[in-house]
């Protein structure tokens, strides 16, 4: 489809933040949760609703959900609120983007940011910018039919293209670690449907001090998988699910 008709489609870096929503006057998480972002922040946020991640950079995330969970609101400084999507407005989403980019010429903020869209010219464009993006540490792209009107759910006009496979699966228990990871997280054991499997590395050190409970679902990349649907070379990516805001830091 992309293909054949490139010039519908536009893509983006698909940052691994945490998403958010902003709806004209306060800030929730993807699962509704109020999310406590202090006055600084949203001042000059628009009438309008918005949608995005709260990102800082590439291979963050712990540390973003650390941010929005703490209590210490200077924290929010790091933080921007990374634009894909204007619900209420009319058009593609280049125009809908747009309307957004007027009203910040007017009111201007400096934590809000629009996610660029470019063009997609072939699918071997897209295929070698994912590559390049990847080796630099990116997540993937996401490729968006720049035609179509705002949508929620899942939709054939977007698409997340990824140079690995990722699925959600359940810590069940933990392994204890050896050597430098004496009495941290060695590896976590995981169930994903009726398959259970060890996932050993992608873990920060703040990870394997702090663990969350068992049960936990998180995501993981891998590669396939074997002869007996065990995940190739599983690795750790981030906790999944809502953010709970009753967990401490």
């Amino acid at each position: 489809m992309i293909q054949k008709n490139p010039k519908q489609y536009v893509y983006s870096e698909k940052l691994d933040g945490v998403r958010a929503y902003w709806d004209g006057k306060q800030l929730y998480s993807r699962g509704g949760k109020l999310l406590l972002a202090p006055n600084f922040f949203t001042q000059n946020f628009p009438p309008f609703p918005l949608e995005g991640e709260l990102w800082t950079k590439r291979g963050d995330f712990e540390n973003i959900l650390s941010i929005i969970k703490s209590k210490n609101q200077e924290k929010w400084k790091e933080l921007r609120f990374y634009i894909f999507e204007v619900p209420k407005q009319q058009g593609g989403i280049l125009q809908r983007l747009q309307s957004l980019q007027e009203y910040l010429q007017t009111f201007p903020t400096p934590y809000i940011k629009i996610i660029p869209q470019i063009q997609v010219t072939s699918l071997q464009d897209l295929q070698n910018t994912l590559q390049e993006i990847a080796h630099s540490g990116a997540e993937g792209l996401v490729v968006r039919n720049k035609n179509a009107s705002y949508y929620t759910g899942k939709n054939k006009n977007a698409m997340k293209l990824k140079p690995y496979l990722d699925r959600e699966c359940k810590i069940i228990s933990y392994i204890q670690g050896k050597g430098k990871y004496q009495d941290q997280v060695g590896a976590i054991i995981c169930l994903d449907e009726n398959i259970q499997f060890k996932i050993g590395s992608g873990m920060s050190d703040e990870f394997r001090k702090n663990p969350p409970k068992i049960g936990t679902i998180i995501t993981y990349k891998y590669f396939g998988l074997n002869k007996n649907k065990i995940p190739k070379f599983p690795v750790f990516l981030r906790i999944r699910g809502d953010i709970d805001l009753n967990k401490k830091e």
